[in-house]
């Protein structure tokens, strides 16, 4: 059994990242169409199941260590649960257990793929290819007027054929930084029907922090650009930078009033004035920065603080209140929160203890090309989009690339 999962092990990989967006689609079209989404949840979490097995009876660099780690997780994920059943009821087990094997999804993968990734199975390559195939199932249903919205209400705006914009919009730019070079090898012709494919979809839908994080990418690649030409003293390549960011923002200036990213910006800030909210006041910053994520915060705060010391330890869990007339289902939306008051400071700890070893591999590596500062970039966005959107650690839909790109921040394989 173990050589034929040892054998199958790579191409059970690559069909399963190659069907991310397809996924993704078919979850769309169930839920638009009010059908119950158990087929794309249950194909992940084989996979999932399918990849423990192999961590467990397969032979790795390392493993002594990946498995006590993975014995300490999955001892902390059952004790998590069992009390989710003590403090609250049986009933709750299925909707705990969903979310909490949501959460930590990412997890599992960071360790797989950090296994199998030495075997050079999964490339920029793939990456890019994916990143292309979500581009153009925003792009086309949008263009030709097909998209599903990006909102039921109020504001504009469509994901393609994805149910939803922050996190398709999340995929493509934490991708875009990591892929940069593979899409270098394009005629120009191609490359610049890519901006323009990329942009109209980004803009398109509707949602700030797609946009705001394809402003860092270009900051952050226009300042590094500009280092080197200064540094060599390349007066033309300086004169062009100049000249090609002035056009740029002048485009964009007449371009982007007419965009539903800019229309949904004017609506937030009429409802603000309606309501009385004043820039710079704490309630403006709340709603108009975070859409209300530190009031969830606050809420979820208290009723941690108000938890017995074992649920501080190992999480409340993602029902707050049972069996009050206070019960609260809706997260806080920015994941280190969620981590922390959902799964308790040992799941928290549990979470990240994978993480900072990888940040901190690729930080103590780290040298300063354009290669690496992309990887940077897409990491950095990860953390921030982590924070102030939230669903980037804990949504597998994006976890699955998220995982990916701190493996490749550590393997820099070239492809």
């Amino acid at each position: 059994m173990m050589k034929k999962i040892e054998d199958s092990k790579n191409k059970v990989v690559l069909i399963f990242l190659y069907l991310q967006p397809f996924l993704d689609i078919l979850a769309a079209f169930l839920m638009y169409n009010g059908i119950s989404n158990y087929i794309t949840s249950f194909i992940r979490i084989m996979f999932m199941f399918f990849m423990i097995v192999y961590l467990f009876f397969a032979k790795y660099d390392n493993k002594r260590k990946v498995i006590l780690y993975l014995i300490l997780l999955i001892t902390y994920l059952l004790i998590h649960i069992l009390l989710m059943i003590i403090y609250k009821d049986v009933s709750v087990l299925f909707y705990e257990l969903r979310n909490t094997i949501s959460t930590f999804y990412f997890v599992f993968l960071l360790i797989t793929f950090g296994v199998i990734y030495s075997d050079k199975c999964i490339s920029k390559i793939h990456l890019r290819n994916l990143w292309l195939i979500y581009l153009s199932f925003i792009f086309i249903p949008n263009i030709l007027g097909i998209g599903f919205n990006s909102y039921s209400h109020s504001k504009t705006g469509m994901s393609g054929f994805f149910y939803s914009a922050n996190v398709v919009g999340s995929i493509l730019v934490i991708l875009l930084p990591t892929i940069f070079n593979t899409l270098k090898k394009f005629p120009i012709w191609v490359k610049c029907i890519l901006i323009i494919v990329t942009l109209y979809s980004l803009f398109s839908l509707g949602t700030k922090t797609p946009v705001l994080a394809l402003l860092i990418i270009i900051i952050f690649n226009v300042l590094y650009f500009a280092y080197k030409l200064f540094k060599n003293k390349n007066k033309k390549g300086i004169i062009i930078i100049i000249s090609s960011f002035i056009l740029v923002a002048l485009t964009g200036i007449i371009v982007i009033p007419k965009t539903s990213f800019y229309k949904n910006l004017e609506i937030h800030y009429e409802f603000l004035e309606k309501n009385n909210i004043k820039v710079g006041s704490k309630k403006f910053f709340d709603h108009f920065i975070f859409s209300q994520r530190l009031s969830m915060e606050e809420r979820s705060r208290l009723n941690y603080n108000n938890s017995p010391l074992i649920e501080k330890l190992f999480g409340i869990g993602y029902i707050e209140n049972y069996g009050t007339d206070d019960v609260n289902l809706k997260m806080v939306e920015m994941d280190y929160f969620d981590i922390f008051y959902r799964e308790g400071i040992i799941g928290f700890i549990l979470f990240f203890i994978p993480v900072v070893i990888v940040i901190t591999k690729f930080l103590k590596n780290y040298k300063n090309n354009f290669d690496n500062l992309n990887i940077f970039i897409s990491i950095l966005l990860i953390f921030l989009l982590a924070l102030f959107q939230g669903h980037i650690f804990i949504t597998p839909a994006i976890s699955i690339f998220v995982a990916l790109i701190f493996i490749i921040s550590i393997r820099q394989i070239k492809c």
